[in-house]
């Protein structure tokens, strides 16, 4: 778990990553993006320790630091992400931002679903993200080069039974991808989206064993999947590597789905 491959050796060197969420996903990633040279600042919103974890288990001089992060409130995503953010004084600048969050919730069906849970999933995982896209970007495109990659769900394209705000969120973040994707298109600055399918993570572990009806929808999913598995947290993070590479610069508002068939 978290190897580097061979051909990414030393393809991230000198590179200045943001990386918001630091569990499951998130720990591959940086696993895969320190290993090939890149520094890595993590935030974390509730799981302190696992990214003290992750500190620990990544190359020695990788870690610039990492810090809580409230993604929802937009002066703390300054105070991290923006240009004399914490982030970018820690990494000397940030060109590279990876966002990994996601609301853990039960599924409902829609009518049976508070609306302060429906605005909780869509400000965590819309509104969050688009926060911390806009506080990146004066500085990337400044410098003329940056890499943005946000971690969404096949749920924006085919929607969840039981799970209709965080598939809206899924969904709208594929469009904010694609509206920023032009915004930014003369410069080397690129902004795609990884969806991935169900991933052998810690959350999707809780979700089968729940006994209800989070466990039937899952594990209905799960089956549904045309390579018989779910992905490891390493094949996304491969995903995320590309795109966020020097080469990447001609691919922009993509949504990569990393879902063994799921959706095609």
């Amino acid at each position: 778990m978290g190897e580097t491959k061979a051909s990414d050796s030393g393809a991230f060197s000198g590179r200045k990553v943001l990386l918001v969420g630091t569990g499951g996903i998130g720990a591959a990633i940086a696993h895969r993006l320190a290993g090939a040279g890149a520094s890595i600042f993590g935030t974390y919103h509730g799981n302190r320790d696992g990214a003290a974890a992750l500190e620990a288990q990544l190359p020695a001089g990788s870690w610039a630091g990492g810090a809580r992060l409230d993604a929802v409130d937009p002066a703390a995503v300054q105070d991290i992400a923006g240009s004399d953010g914490a982030a970018a004084k820690a990494l000397g600048g940030i060109d590279t931002l990876i966002v990994t969050t996601g609301h853990r919730h039960e599924l409902k069906v829609l009518k049976d679903t508070e609306p302060e849970l429906l605005r909780e999933i869509l400000d965590t995982e819309l509104y969050g993200p688009m926060l911390l896209v806009r506080a990146v970007l004066p500085a990337m495109l400044d410098a003329g080069f940056g890499r943005i990659v946000l971690i969404g769900s096949d749920s924006g394209k085919a929607g969840t039974l039981g799970d209709a705000a965080s598939s809206a969120a899924r969904a709208g973040l594929a469009g904010m991808a694609r509206s920023v994707a032009r915004e930014t298109a003369r410069s080397d600055v690129s902004i795609n989206v990884v969806s991935p399918g169900p991933t052998d993570t810690q959350l999707l572990a809780q979700l089968l064993a729940d006994e209800g009806f989070s466990g039937k929808v899952m594990g209905g999913t799960l089956k549904a999947v045309p390579k018989g598995r779910p992905a490891h947290a390493e094949e996304v993070a491969a995903a995320v590597a590309h795109l966020a590479s020097l080469e990447a610069g001609y691919t922009t508002g993509q949504v990569l789905s990393v879902s063994g068939g799921l959706t095609m």
